[in-house]
């Protein structure tokens, strides 16, 4: 009869984890344009790349949450995040006092500034006092509009381009006489065309990058500000800095 039971106890136990549903992973849910290298972009073989993707998967490997990237255009990122359909945003996201309104913002993981990029000729502008009364782009809504606005309030804030064309087919052609932008972003560009192209040297403001996190989930930001101090101190954060050639870019602002 013992026996018979101690059976019995062996099959209802059997039964029970045979019934337990596998335990699944969280899945943060991290939006992004995939689309600003080499912070991040995505290869031809759909592979995701970038200085930020690989943050991304050193901090989603010590929250033990399953990354998962949601791509759209980078204007959709923080209604998105605001409305609850993902979970952060990581996309080269400056800090600002109205998207600290709107959503959560962690610590800030990478410091830049915000440059204008200029034509290289003799009468091109060499200084940002020369900026004043000339026509100069920048991204609308971005928080190079708002450095453009408030560093040059003299300046001719440029309308975004009716036919499509790029900003910096814009400053190529004369359309406008500078591109306020991300300083890595800038200096790229000048180094690829140092013939066309130069930065002045100058810089309009200071500019850290965060992580936007859903304005209800202080949880999330508590995990993923303790996971970046993590990184920070165990210098991994200058690491990625060093393998995608920002080390440079840093000393240059």
């Amino acid at each position: 009869m013992n026996q018979l039971r101690y059976l019995l106890l062996l099959s209802l136990l059997f039964l029970s984890c045979a019934s337990t549903p596998e335990k699944t992973a969280v899945r943060w849910r991290v939006g992004a344009d995939l689309a600003n290298p080499p912070f991040a972009w995505v290869e031809e073989d759909g592979e995701v790349r970038g200085r930020d993707v690989e943050m991304a998967q050193a901090l989603a490997k010590d929250m033990g949450v399953e990354l998962v990237w949601v791509r759209m255009d980078f204007d959709r990122l923080l209604d998105s995040l605001a409305a609850g359909e993902i979970d952060s945003v990581i996309a080269t996201l400056g800090s600002t006092p109205e998207r600290a309104t709107r959503v959560l913002l962690s610590m800030p993981y990478y410091s830049t500034s915000l440059r204008a990029l200029v034509r290289v000729g003799e009468k091109e502008p060499k200084s940002l006092d020369e900026l004043a009364g000339r026509p100069v782009s920048a991204g609308l809504g971005t928080t190079s509009e708002l450095a453009l606005r408030a560093r040059l309030p003299q300046a001719i804030v440029a309308k975004p381009s009716e036919k499509g064309t790029t900003s910096i087919e814009r400053l190529l052609a004369g359309e406008v006489d500078a591109l306020v932008m991300d300083g890595p972003d800038a200096l790229d560009y000048a180094r690829e065309q140092p013939e066309e192209l130069a930065v002045l040297q100058t810089a309009l403001a200071q500019e850290n990058y965060v992580v936007a996190i859903r304005p209800d989930a202080q949880d999330w930001l508590l995990r993923i500000n303790s996971a970046l101090a993590r990184m920070h101190a165990a210098g991994k954060l200058k690491e990625l800095d060093r393998k995608f050639g920002l080390e440079a870019s840093r000393s240059e602002n």
